[in-house]
């Protein structure tokens, strides 16, 4: 197919959130033609018929990939849905879009999906070993070893919540990365201290912030040594040479400069960490709202047209 042919194809990409489902056409160099947004539904029916919806609305499309909250088979599109979209269960999500649609769907994990969109046009883009670490109201994770995915034979890897680093914690649900290095909850936590109306309200925030407020900073900092601590983690098992930080907090400077710093104190207090522990390069993702759509579409082309 000529290049010209290639660039008239538009494809849907879908990226299903916990609060909204974002979709976009895209041509195949990744130029986002348009975009849509709707409430994401709380039953498996309006789930279901909402990504129809979508579809009908761009049935000139020549695939539908998908980017999703849970544990993805990227071969066969069965996912193990979490979080918000609990209620799902398992679901041959793969199977059920491509007999509804008649046409080829790919189906990938959100985080893995965020990391896809680095490696084809963002930040990994010539990166051999790295990692995307996502802070939202969790702990995301993707990793690329040797210049590809790793998405473990059993599709978990990257599943960097589930990593205990508390575990003296009496509560057990405390233990975990995804409990204690939650973005959302450090919002908030700001927010209460600055006795700010707006618990989510992360733009004031971070006006807190940046100006070193008492109150903020110390909530804001200790929460950075946790994301240092997760990075010195991952160095011990992966050496990477570049850990990007996703979500949307990653917009804020001050973030990325503040984990670095971490990163250096917790490494000079072990002469363990000093001699054992590499420091990669840190810094901000790429793509924002956009990268589960992008890395969506190159989870297709990997699978489908490599």
């Amino acid at each position: 197919m000529k290049a010209g042919e290639l660039m008239q194809r538009e494809y849907l990409s879908i990226d299903v959130g916990g609060t909204a489902i974002k979709s976009a056409r895209i041509n195949h160099s990744g130029n986002i033609i348009s975009k849509f947004r709707v409430a994401t539904p709380r039953t498996k029916e309006a789930f279901l018929t909402t990504l129809l919806n979508i579809w009908h609305e761009n049935s000139s499309v020549v695939a539908v990939c998908v980017s999703v909250p849970g544990i993805v088979n990227s071969k066969t599109g069965q996912v193990q849905f979490t979080g918000a979209l609990a209620y799902m269960g398992v679901f041959d999500l793969g199977d059920y879009l491509s007999a509804k649609t008649s046409l080829p769907v790919y189906v990938g994990n959100d985080a893995n999906c965020a990391t896809l969109a680095e490696m084809w046009l963002g930040n990994l883009s010539e990166v051999n070993t790295g990692a995307v670490v996502t802070l939202g109201t969790s702990v995301g994770g993707g990793i690329v070893v040797n210049g590809r995915l790793l998405h473990g034979p059993h599709f978990r890897a990257g599943e960097l919540s589930a990593i205990i680093t508390n575990r003296d914690d009496p509560v057990a649900k405390q233990r975990t990365v995804g409990a204690t290095t939650s973005a959302v909850q450090m919002v908030r936590q700001v927010a209460t201290a600055c006795r700010l109306t707006d618990p989510d309200d992360g733009r004031k925030v971070f006006e807190y912030i940046n100006a070193r407020d008492d109150r903020a900073w110390a909530i804001f900092t200790a929460y950075c040594r946790r994301v240092a601590i997760l990075l010195i983690n991952l160095q011990a098992v992966l050496d990477l040479d570049v850990v990007l930080i996703g979500g949307g907090i990653s917009a804020q400077p001050i973030l990325i400069t503040e984990i670095q710093r971490q990163f250096k104190q917790v490494q000079a207090s072990d002469r363990r960490l000093t001699d054992d522990i590499r420091i990669p390069v840190i810094e901000a993702a790429k793509f924002g709202n956009e990268a589960n759509l992008l890395g969506a579409l190159y989870g297709f082309f990997l699978k489908f047209e490599e």
